[in-house]
């Protein structure tokens, strides 16, 4: 890979692209975490409690306010279609960047060249690392995965972490962004498929450091989590269908009813609209009309 003999580019390459749906409650932590020296755009998807937290951000931010739930990745789109920089990283409300994190993958980007698309080491709450290694379109299994303690130095995957992640504006917009087809979940790994056939590694910098909260953007309630997993199948099977992958209508159809009637007998109601959503999500087919829904 290239090796640049110039200073790598300053933190003020780079404009952090925020999507919010109801994110009050994260939003504030997450923006106070990016250097000043960074563009940030934050793109409300109409969250129904509207942007009041827009008034307390310790830091100045475009808001774009899209007017409806357009999908995670239409927002994506919008924040960067609105920046003016290099450089863009995607970052989830509920995350928060270590204080040189953005300088790392500055630094990554320079060494790997204009094609690199960089990755911090994602982290929860707790300390544990959430990696990335396989998706439906290509599994991975758990005995096949990578050890953290086999990990030393940067190293390549082949599937895009939507919680955090930077590129070129420019190569972004080569791989033709987000598919705006995909409303929520895996709209990452069909642009990483798309990144890889046209030669863009997707390199992960474990020195840079992002504490991820996960499940944290919005409030949680039954029925969203019924509307969410609904909507999770929805792009599982529009996926597969885009990648010639031949999904198991009848076989998942028995594990998800099994599921839901294990979660009744348990008296466990989140698991329930967990199986229940990606049920009915299952019922309608790949054929559902993503976008104007809003979990």
């Amino acid at each position: 890979m290239p090796v640049s003999a110039a200073a790598p580019p300053a933190a003020a390459a780079v404009t952090v692209v925020f999507v919010t749906y109801d994110s009050g409650a994260v939003i504030g932590r997450a923006v106070a975490s990016v250097p000043a020296e960074c563009a940030v755009v934050i793109v409300d998807n109409a969250s129904p409690a509207g942007t009041p937290w827009r008034s307390t951000l310790a830091r100045p931010a475009q808001i774009v306010e899209m007017g409806r739930n357009a999908g995670f990745g239409a927002a994506c789109n919008a924040g960067a279609r609105q920046a003016a920089t290099p450089f863009v990283m995607f970052l989830n409300p509920d995350a928060q960047l270590a204080p040189d994190a953005v300088m790392r993958l500055l630094a990554a980007a320079d060494r790997y060249g204009p094609n690199a698309i960089v990755m911090p080491a994602i982290v929860g709450e707790t300390g544990r690392l959430m990696r990335k290694e396989g998706t439906i379109l290509e599994p991975v299994p758990r005995h096949a995965r990578l050890k953290e303690e086999e990990i030393a130095g940067d190293y390549c995957t082949r599937f895009i972490h939507g919680a955090a992640f930077m590129m070129r504006r420019e190569a972004f917009f080569e791989v033709g962004g987000f598919d705006e087809s995909i409303f929520l979940y895996h709209e990452d790994d069909d642009l990483s498929l798309r990144a890889i056939a046209r030669r863009k590694p997707i390199v992960v910098v474990p020195e840079a450091k992002v504490v991820h909260a996960g499940g944290g953007s919005s409030r949680p309630s039954l029925k969203r989590t019924f509307r969410i997993n609904r909507a999770k199948k929805h792009s599982e099977l529009y996926v597969l269908e885009k990648y010639g992958r031949r999904p198991a209508p009848a076989l998942d159809f028995a594990w998800l009813a099994g599921g839901c009637l294990l979660a009744i007998a348990c008296l466990d109601p989140h698991r329930l609209m967990v199986r229940a959503g990606k049920l009915a999500g299952l019922l309608d087919g790949p054929a559902v009309d993503h976008a104007p829904r809003s979990p």
